[in-house]
């Protein structure tokens, strides 16, 4: 049965009574053990003689002042949550609104729109988290505002009708109402965890300083601040386990609602078990940043041996029911199993296609303003003297070829206005459908660095970049390189996969060098042209050693021709190594 409006207004209420009671006892708890301990180490190191110490509770005004200090911290710290809980989590997950000329952004967008329609209206913002890890969240907050989110795996894993049916499901948990104490209850929680980390790291520090230097004397007072920081380390693992029981409000059935309302919304058990299969059995995003946040996830994304159990422990302590029982229900629904929804995957087409080339076109003559001839220089001999009209129709002329106006100095072509135009007009109008729509977005100028030619937008891999018709590189924005590297649309060509081949041979025997490749020749940035900035030539990463030339003022990168597929070939081929392992 679905929720009235006055049941979810009834669950804010006891969301907002319940997490910011936990929160002050929580904050009083910890502040309470914090104090005594500080007060009891201050003694300690004020009679370090006296053997005869014994613990010194704290009194009542202590206490007092304790509990008052957590009242005050508490409501800080919660006012700060709730009105910046969406913001805060969207940082942490290293989040990105959806970008308007990406075929998949806009694909998902339009998947939001008809989930909304469908859920009554309501309004639903979408993001996106740049990983190569599978998963999808939805977040709300006491305003309204609500908001689903995906990675970039996610979205070039799946097709579109598993798409529609994640994103139900992250829709039911919004026009359910729980989405809300979820959001609330993982952002004020999930600070334990940084502070953890941090005390972590100070303890490391410590006991590389005390390795490498040796243990210092028994009075000296730096062996007591370790002994304080581990105490204090353990409290907070105290405190960590305390945040666990939050959880308990956090019910392991809202799960199985939420694949209920969705298979409700697309009428597709089926889609909704397949990319739950896929999601649960891939990369889920464990590692990165934002893990700690897995009670908004459709799938946690650290395994859990917890997760996969059932009985009372399980329930109070995980977030997330087995994915296994969540399959049954669903492929109950769709008169399937296990073992077919297995070979179905596996059966599944592949959406790749081999990249198209650009349609040819017709030279278009263009009228010289002034009669002048042109020498030009081909097969290292001098040609001509010809007329504008016959250097139209002249085969393999470059940016690069070598020219002489009448009795002018040598040059390259693309250093003759007249001659630059020629070349410009040669550049095909309309590019291969397949990469290019029917309107093409408007962009601004920019030059190749090469063949100082106007830059043409295309769409590869779903996300658009600028290409040069003659020396065909390619200029990328450094968020787009990290989804064409995430997607794979396309298979490779014998001569990609034998670079690739050859680049993997050379790096395993000569091991990983430094990224930086010294050279004189470096190329102006198409971007930032106007100021001169200067192109960094380096290696992608030292894992993956594909020469590219980036610029660190703007971010883009160009690519040399092959060098952005070789780059996909290899970080694929690694990929498909590490699937193949994982499965054995």
């Amino acid at each position: 049965m679905p929720y009235s409006f006055t049941k979810i207004e009834e669950d804010k209420s006891k969301t907002i009574t319940f997490v910011f009671s936990f929160l002050i006892i929580f904050y009083f708890l910890s502040a309470w053990l914090i104090a005594a301990l500080a007060k009891n180490f201050l003694i300690m190191e004020g009679r370090s003689y006296d053997h005869n110490l014994s613990w010194a509770p704290l009194n009542f005004s202590e206490t007092f002042m304790v509990l008052l200090v957590s009242l005050i911290v508490s409501a800080g710290h919660w006012l700060f949550s709730v009105q910046n809980v969406i913001a805060n989590m969207l940082k942490v997950l290293d989040a990105e609104p959806l970008n308007p000329d990406d075929t998949y952004h806009q694909m998902f967008r339009n998947i939001l729109d008809e989930v909304a329609v469908a859920t009554g209206g309501n309004a639903i913002e979408g993001v996106v988290v740049p990983t190569m890890a599978m998963n999808a969240f939805a977040l709300s907050d006491f305003s309204g505002r609500s908001m689903i989110g995906v990675t970039e795996g996610l979205l070039s894993k799946l097709n579109r009708a598993q798409i529609e049916a994640v994103v139900g499901h992250e829709a039911a948990h919004i026009v359910s109402g729980d989405c809300l104490g979820t959001t609330i209850s993982t952002s004020i929680f999930a600070l334990y965890n940084g502070l953890l980390n941090g005390i972590t790291k100070l303890l490391d520090q410590s006991r590389y300083t005390r390795s490498s230097y040796g243990y210092r004397k028994s009075g000296d007072s730096a062996g007591g601040v370790v002994v304080f920081l581990l105490l204090i380390y353990l409290i907070l693992m105290v405190t960590r386990f305390l945040s666990l029981l939050i959880r308990m409000f956090v019910s392991r059935e809202r799960e199985f609602r939420a694949d209920a309302v969705s298979v409700r919304l697309t009428r597709d058990p089926l889609s909704l078990a397949e990319a739950l299969y896929k999601i649960s059995s891939r990369w889920r995003g464990s590692g990165l940043a934002g893990e700690e946040l897995e009670a908004i996830f459709i799938v946690n994304p650290q395994f859990s041996n917890l997760d996969e159990q059932s009985g009372m422990l399980a329930d109070l302590f995980s977030t997330h029911p087995p994915v296994d029982q969540r399959l049954a229900v669903l492929l109950d629904i769709a008169h399937s199993d296990l073992k077919s929804l297995d070979e179905k995957i596996k059966e599944e087409p592949s959406f790749k296609k081999s990249l198209p080339d650009f349609v040819a076109v017709k030279p278009q003559p263009a009228t010289p303003a002034v009669p002048v001839q042109w020498m030009i220089h081909q097969d290292g001999a001098w040609r001509g003297p010809f007329s504008l009209t016959q250097m139209t129709g002249l085969n393999g002329l470059k940016p690069e070829t070598w020219i002489r106006k009448n009795d002018g100095p040598v040059i390259p072509m693309y250093d003759d206005p007249q001659l630059r135009d020629l070349l410009q007009n040669r550049i095909p109008v309309t590019p291969a459908p397949e990469l290019l729509n029917a309107k093409p977005p408007e962009v601004e100028v920019l030059m190749c660095p090469r063949c100082h030619l106007k830059l043409s937008p295309i769409y590869y891999e779903g996300g658009k970049i600028l290409r040069c018709f003659y020396c065909s590189g390619v200029l990328v924005s450094e968020n787009n390189v990290k989804r064409i590297i995430i997607r794979d649309e396309f298979t490779f060509s014998e001569k990609i996969q034998r670079l690739a081949q050859g680049i993997r041979e050379t790096r395993d025997k000569w091991g990983q060098g430094t990224q930086h490749i010294k050279t004189a020749n470096l190329l102006t940035c198409p971007q930032c042209n106007p100021l001169n900035v200067k192109m960094d030539h380096r290696f992608y990463t030292a894992a993956y050693p594909v020469e590219i030339d980036q610029c660190f003022t703007c971010g883009s990168i160009w690519f040399d021709p092959d060098e952005l597929e070789v780059l996909q070939c290899l970080i694929e081929q690694r990929s498909q190594e590490r699937d193949e392992k994982h499965e054995k």
